[in-house]
């Protein structure tokens, strides 16, 4: 959760400048988390209703998100698998004079009692675990009943599966030859494992502890011009904002789903 893929941000790892740095580059690039000029992920996260509640955040990543539940209100615990996560998430918080229960878990093993938490928030973590559904019921077993799973998971029916993965790399490239199609999303996409779910799939896999499934697609827009970035860049202008929007809400690479806990 860097943004930092070719080691362009020029601050150590964990300053100030660099925590700020990634933010800058992960917000601007979730267009689509919130209304014009409203909050960012506002239009995701319900930050009104959370004053006082205990939250879970399974995946803190940098901490651009447990921040954003602090601030709001919330009683925060954020777990990842890394202590590098943990310890970005825990200087964010500091720097912003905000309070969390950060620490290192594994999620298909998460360390809560049973109904422990009134929110579980996860962004683009789940479907990289060895176990998803394993995941899930430890989500499903520390929620409240009426309590609310949010969470984001890659998208099968996506130009990114379909275009970059099956056809480039599958068929043009010859990896379908010796590789599933599941194989080649992983060895491709972020992740040792990077599992793709079309929304029918991830509905049935919240189906047996979650009522009132609701899905959404959604992506970054350059996405919508799946071509190398040099090339992408010199395209990008000349297609219609309001056609790449379209494109990604339908075959955006992110799956998001909202679902509440069966009493």
């Amino acid at each position: 959760m860097t943004y930092d893929w070719r080691g362009e941000i020029p601050y150590a790892q964990g300053s100030p400048e660099h925590l700020a740095e990634v933010e800058k580059r992960f917000l601007e690039a979730s267009w689509f988390a919130q209304a014009p000029g409203a909050p960012p992920y506002s239009g995701l996260i319900p930050f009104e209703t959370l004053a006082g509640k205990d939250v879970l955040e399974v995946g803190c990543g940098t901490g651009v998100h447990a921040r954003l539940l602090a601030e709001a209100g919330a009683h925060v615990t954020a777990i990842d698998l890394t202590p590098t996560a943990v310890d970005l998430t825990r200087r964010r918080l500091a720097l912003h004079d905000l309070t969390a229960d950060v620490r290192e878990a594994d999620a298909q093993e998460l360390p809560f009692a049973d109904a422990s938490f009134d929110l579980v928030w996860s962004w683009g973590v789940v479907h990289h675990s060895a176990d998803t559904r394993c995941v899930i019921e430890e989500i499903a077993r520390v929620l409240r009943p009426g309590g609310e799973l949010r969470l984001m998971v890659y998208h099968r029916s996506s130009v990114t599966f379909w275009l970059n993965y099956m056809l480039l790399r599958g068929v043009l490239g010859g990896k379908l030859l010796r590789m599933s199609p599941a194989e080649i999303a992983n060895r491709y996409s972020d992740g040792v494992i990077a599992r793709h779910y079309t929304r029918d799939e991830l509905a049935r896999l919240l189906a047996p502890w979650f009522d009132d499934v609701r899905t959404q697609v959604m992506g970054q827009l350059g996405e919508a011009v799946p071509l190398p970035a040099r090339l992408r860049s010199r395209v990008e202008p000349v297609v219609p904002l309001s056609l790449r929007r379209r494109i990604v809400s339908r075959f955006g690479w992110f799956l998001f789903a909202t679902a509440t806990r069966r009493a």
